[in-house]
């Protein structure tokens, strides 16, 4: 049998906490009584990447290319289709109940909405000693200062832990949130997308608190976002997604400074910048159209119904995520940019 190999090319290894392999997620949409064959919804579509312990791999694209369902199907909050996600050497996706809340210590993950992924009818103690309490960690005496170090660790007063989540801002929320996702000492975290839902200088504070716990706790973080600017702020790596596959996947200053793929220089020229008369040298955004529905995705290269350098090639096969030039720059594109140019420096 030939050895599997990961997305670089290289035989699995050690140095990395987490490999998703060929993972695919889909959704059965049929819903007619007339119809035999089921109509599947490929949500997630053989995506395959590494993420080094003490890394932050960011995942952007628009709404609805799939990023939340693969932190999701990662995490096994949803059953995978097929594929693989190895996390300490071991397989999440084949793990017993048991043994899956076990190792969901080492996982946790941060929600979109500060609110709605709070109990709205238990104190702030009791959410972010849940945990501990779940897994038998401590108790007493013992399980308070745990959650009262924990509120002091994300900038919440230890007077506020008997109030409920309706009493507090959003961004206060979401650092309750990231208290609870702390509380077992994880070594992964999931971010989806934890501040799209804030006012711009409360996600400076977000962003900045994550770094600082990075730093701290030598945390590793699969960061969920769809806009640019955010990415480049936190993350290592960048994944760019598309209608469930992933089109370019490169270090964070490689991906900003020379997108190869079109999407990702769509993605890059769609970001406001300040400076109009630098827009216009630029040019204009190059992405037009809808997103295709995913339980019809194009033949060929998904992109290439949106792409302005789309040729036969495009429509007839599909590109695979591979290196052009044997450097960690991974793009699926049968015609990469040769000059690509990011905007934001």
């Amino acid at each position: 049998m030939a050895e599997k190999r990961n997305i670089t090319g290289q035989a699995p290894s050690s140095e990395y906490l987490l490999e998703v392999r060929h993972l695919c997620k889909f959704f059965n949409v049929n819903k007619s009584l007339l119809r035999r064959q089921p109509v599947y919804l490929r949500a997630v579509d053989d995506v395959s990447f590494c993420v080094k312990a003490g890394e932050t791999l960011g995942i952007v694209g628009e709404s609805g290319c799939g990023k939340s369902t693969l932190g999701n199907t990662i995490i096994r909050l949803l059953d995978a289709t097929s594929g693989q996600v190895l996390f300490n050497g071991k397989d999440f996706t084949t793990l017993q109940q048991k043994e899956l809340q076990a190792e969901r210590a080492n996982i946790q993950m941060v929600f979109q909405d500060p609110f709605s992924s709070l109990n709205p009818r238990m104190r702030v103690f009791d959410i972010i000693a849940e945990p501990f309490r779940t897994h038998h960690v401590c108790s007493g005496p013992e399980l308070r200062e745990a959650v009262f170090q924990l509120m002091d660790e994300v900038g919440l007063p230890r007077t506020s832990a008997f109030r409920f989540p309706h009493e507090f801002s959003g961004g206060q929320r979401q650092r309750i949130g990231i208290a609870r996702a702390l509380a077992l000492k994880p070594k992964l975290i999931i971010c989806d997308e934890p501040v799209s839902a804030l006012d711009v200088s409360i996600q400076a504070q977000i962003l900045n608190l994550l770094a600082e716990l990075q730093k701290k706790f030598n945390l590793t973080y699969i960061f969920i976002a769809h806009g640019m600017p955010t990415v480049k702020h936190i993350s290592t790596n960048v994944a760019v997604m598309y209608l469930g596959k992933i089109m370019e996947f490169a270090p964070k200053k490689d991906l900003f400074s020379r997108p190869l793929h079109p999407y990702t220089e769509g993605l890059l020229r769609a970001v406001p910048i300040p400076d109009p008369t630098l827009r216009d040298s630029e040019g204009t955004p190059i992405l037009s159209g809808d997103v295709p529905s995913p339980v019809n995705p194009p033949s060929g290269c998904r992109f290439r119904t949106r792409c302005p350098y789309a040729q036969d090639r495009c429509r007839e096969e599909a590109p695979e995520l591979t290196s052009k030039d044997g450097s960690p720059h991974l793009v699926a594109c049968h015609y990469p940019l040769e000059n690509g140019q990011g905007i934001l420096h």
